[in-house]
């Protein structure tokens, strides 16, 4: 036999009192039996939770620090490292001028004793050529004298004579 559903709402909507000491004694045993037994695996496991979270958010920090840290560092060296660089590159420029300037002075130095040699060689040669010209003229004239003493002649003559000497004194003959 079946129940009319009329019937079936009737009877879960009336209250057995049977029923409701017995669902209040399964659920105050239920919730002993948690409290004693499940309750505090559940709040040891939630606490050991947040203490590993804890200590994963503290390490992440400290790992970032040290990350910044390191950053800093490197930041450090590496403008240290191009301060040193340009210092060097400064260095070897002032000293490749300071080598410039050298050269150029002892190259001024050195061209400043050639000039001055030449000069002294070239007023050595003019001397001697001075004294090769006074020593030629001396024996031209004294040639000259010797002739003029030998022959009395005219003054035309004379002329004749002197050039004629001349013109034996070749130039390329050396005399």
């Amino acid at each position: 036999m079946t129940t009319p559903p009329i019937l079936l709402a009737n009877a879960l909507t009336q209250i057995n009192p049977g029923l409701v000491i017995w669902t209040i004694v399964t659920f105050v045993v239920l919730l002993v039996l948690l409290r004693r037994f499940a309750w505090g695996p559940i709040l040891s496991m939630i606490e050991d939770r947040e203490v590993g979270i804890r200590e994963s958010l503290e390490a992440a920090d400290r790992q970032r620090a040290e990350a910044q840290r390191m950053i800093e560092e490197h930041h450090a060296a590496l403008e240290l490292a191009r301060k040193d660089a340009a210092e060097m590159v400064k260095r070897a420029q002032e000293e490749v001028e300071l080598a410039r300037v050298e050269a150029l002075d002892k190259a001024k130095a050195e061209a400043a004793e050639l000039i001055a040699s030449a000069r002294a060689q070239i007023e050595a040669e003019q001397k001697k050529a001075f004294s090769e010209v006074k020593v030629v003229a001396v024996d031209l004239a004294m040639a000259a004298a010797s002739k003029l003493i030998e022959a009395s002649m005219d003054e035309a003559q004379q002329r004749r004579l002197v050039q004629d000497y001349l013109d034996q004194l070749d130039p390329a003959s050396g005399a």
